[in-house]
């Protein structure tokens, strides 16, 4: 905006490097003003949409891109094919503030092949009225809009205890900005079975629609609970203001009661399966619960050693006792195979940002305490994976809690694990800083009994050929075989036909590209990388191949204006860079997928019905707002589940600016990385270490996920004939 004359203000809309458009400020330009001019103007953009209709190779290219394949001809005014060299183009940049000006050029850097202005506003054969409107359709910015577009799509689709669960998701992960209008609009379809289930439980003979929709309310209240919530965070909602709670008791405690019978019946049906060391672990836990001793163990096996197996039937002999067993994990992964299990950040509601200090953030006379104080037995995998603060933190809470000094307030406590796999992330953190963090380090490991179990149960060592690749694994995890660069060759029977990407892809994947393949065939493979971007160009190569129509889901990124950013942080990020940002835990800007593809969640978003950061599953079904999965693994296999967009904000070690990515939380999963493998057990394991590991235990768990030693193939560098990589091991941290 400048001065041409006293009084007088032009804006200008740069539609390229060399037309403007421009009226005067007291027209009071409008959308349709914006789109009626620049349908006049002959530009370099009106140009790039007759190449689109000209040239068939012009539609696969964004406007932004046209440069690098096509040459602008001045005189003629259009472009043509380029013949040699190369250009970058470059789009003046737009601030969101510029209304429909920054909407079109949004829409331009996301949409190829457009053939008109009306092509850029089309959604779906849908003409819309404004550039703003097309891009809120295409998912390119943020609107509420999208939430009851969600929850529409869903309800056609959805049982209400699937909505409910879905609605507590756009509450706690979107932040609508009107939650009592998506409320007062889908309450009916959230609460449609809780009329029979009011009269079923006798906690109501004949329910009104408003007893009915108060109770919707206790259950959403009840869902939000568990992740340390409330719908007293949303004034605008209502409270439930019936004695539900009274008439229900404690949930917490009855989720904790089982079937008495039955559990004695899967004790007795497991417990003569155990091996010597299991059986020897199994009595030393049973008698210091039995003694409420208040002993802490560590229970130490490598992979496939059956620790899960050992956990469960511990919780079998104590259910069947109407003891109560707390199962939780570092992971929500690890989470699902143990029996009502959890990850320790939400059951037992740790600080996300923890220090030396911390405590946990839940009352000493609520719910969950109440759990605690009628807790025998705390089950807890995968505990090298975290940080000794966290481990820390919850026995501070729970000495405050239990009203006793003794380790964990008393309560019996059964770490799990293996020193030899992945250690807490540490951001950028050194050796010792890693080595640091380990629960090994904390106070709290002299008064830990360390419980061995060395016996592989995941391969069948009674075959000689499988008995020398556990021997293998170990000795990997060890840190033998490796020279001092940190060097290991790996076995003849890794070698896949050629060491190239594609011939890993054909050895895991067999006929992937050529007929639609069921759940198990999923379920039973994966290849995994050490790195996350050779992750994303596995998955999309594979893709690209796999059959049927494909369907793209563009994010919404923006830069919250505020403290964090200052006033101008929209012109200091163009929303091409946000784009372009890649990073641990955030999904794709684009994200394209087909049905029948495998995706993992990257959010625990549900992990009682076993949605959540790790979960595998096949897309079942594509709606805009909304996309239907059907899990592959653990006890919720088979289970559909629906996903929605959210609001998703990186780390601040990973981007040195808040930043904020609205987009479905998953990723294609015919690759993962190796740390995402960790907890997993698959039959046919591909190997891709073209780009080396690079911290402790990455190796060793790489290998030791697959059931069965000649199903594990590998490739690595490209240009070294041997196969040769690397294994690095911290010896200070191995339990022998």
């Amino acid at each position: 905006m400048h001065e041409e004359s006293p009084g007088v203000t032009r804006l200008q809309v740069h539609l390229d490097g060399e037309d403007l458009i421009s009226w005067n400020e007291d027209e009071a330009p409008d959308a349709e003003d914006v789109m009626d001019r620049a349908a006049s103007c002959n530009t370099k953009l009106t140009a790039y949409f007759k190449a689109n209709e000209k040239y068939p190779e012009a539609k696969n290219l964004l406007y932004q891109d046209f440069p690098s394949k096509f040459v602008w001809q001045a005189k003629k005014r259009e472009w043509t094919p380029q013949k040699k060299d190369f250009s970058i183009g470059r789009m003046y940049f737009t601030s969101p503030r510029a209304g429909e000006r920054f909407y079109l050029r949004t829409l331009l850097t996301a949409i190829k092949g457009a053939t008109s202005f009306e092509s850029l506003r089309t959604f779906e054969d849908y003409l819309c009225n404004s550039y703003r409107e097309a891009c809120l359709m295409h998912g390119l910015i943020e609107d509420d809009t999208e939430w009851r577009l969600c929850l529409q799509e869903a309800g056609d689709m959805a049982s209400g205890h699937q909505l409910r669960n879905l609605f507590v998701i756009v509450l706690r992960e979107c932040a609508p900005s009107d939650p009592l209008a998506l409320w007062m609009q889908f309450r009916e379809k959230i609460c449609d079975d809780l009329r029979h289930a009011l009269q079923c439980r006798n906690l109501r003979v004949n329910p009104t629609e408003e007893e009915v929709f108060d109770y919707g309310l206790y259950l959403i209240d009840r869902i939000l609970q568990v992740s340390n919530q409330s719908l007293r965070k949303w004034p605008m909602l209502p409270y439930p203001v019936g004695n539900w709670a009274e008439l229900i008791g404690n949930p917490l405690i009855r989720e904790q009661r089982y079937n008495v019978d039955e559990q004695a019946a899967l004790a007795a049906e497991n417990i003569p399966k155990l091996n010597q060391e299991q059986r020897s672990a199994f009595d030393e836990i049973v008698k210091a619960v039995d003694e409420q001793s208040g002993q802490t163990f560590f229970l130490h096996g490598a992979g496939g050693t059956g620790k899960t197996f050992l956990y469960n039937i511990l919780c079998f002999h104590f259910c069947s006792q109407a003891k109560i067993v707390v199962c939780v994990a570092s992971s929500g992964i690890a989470a699902l195979l143990l029996i009502g299990g959890r990850t320790a950040h939400s059951c037992f509601k740790i600080p996300l940002k923890i220090h030396e200090e911390s405590v946990c953030s839940f009352p000493k006379n609520g719910e969950l305490a109440d759990l605690l104080r009628m807790t025998d037995l705390i089950i807890w995998d995968e505990a090298p994976m975290q940080h000794r603060h966290i481990h820390e933190c919850v026995n501070r809470t729970f000495q405050d809690v239990q009203g006793n000094d003794k380790p964990f307030g008393g309560i019996v406590v059964v770490f799990g694990g293996d020193f030899k796999q992945i250690l807490p992330v540490i951001v950028k953190g050194s050796r010792a800083q890693v080595v640091g963090a380990n629960l090994q380090r904390s106070h709290l490991w002299h008064s830990i009994t360390v419980l061995q179990l060395t016996q592989n149960m995941r391969l069948d060592t009674a075959n000689d050929i499988e008995h020398q690749f556990a021997e293998w694994q170990l000795r990997v995890g060890h840190g033998d075989f490796t020279d001092p660069s940190d060097n290991i060759t790996l076995p003849d029977h890794f070698h896949c036909p050629e060491n190239i990407v594609q011939s890993l892809i054909d050895t895991i994947y067999p006929g992937v590209s050529t007929t639609p393949q069921p759940d198990q065939y999923f379920a039973d493979r994966t290849i995994l990388c050490s790195r996350n971007d050779d992750v994303h160009e596995l998955n999309k190569k594979i893709l690209d191949s796999f059959p049927g129509d494909e369907k793209i889901y563009l994010s919404a990124d923006s830069i919250p204006v505020g403290e964090g950013n200052g006033e101008q942080g929209d012109l200091m990020y163009p929303v091409e860079y946000l784009n372009t940002i890649q990073c641990s835990g955030l999904p794709l800007h684009k994200v394209t997928l087909k049905i029948g593809c495998p995706v993992m969640v990257l959010r625990n978003i549900d992990p009682s019905q076993g949605i959540c950061n790790g979960t595998r599953g096949v897309v079942t079904r594509m709606q805009s707002r909304v996309i239907e999965i059907r899990l592959l693994t653990g006890e919720f296999k088979g289970k559909k589940a629906f996903v929605p967009r959210m609001n998703i904000n990186p780390q601040d070690t990973q981007v040195p600016f808040e930043f904020n990515r609205r987009q479905f939380p998953i990723n294609l999963c015919f690759a993962m990385t190796i740390n995402k493998s960790q907890d997993q057990s698959v039959a046919n394991v591909g190997l891709n270490l073209q780009s080396s590991v690079f911290t402790h235990g990455q190796l060793y768990v790489g290998i030791s996920r697959v059931t069965a030693s000649q199903n594990i193939k590998a490739i690595w560098e490209e240009n070294n004939p041997n196969s040769v990589t690397k294994n690095i091991v911290y010896p200070e941290v191995i339990i022998d």
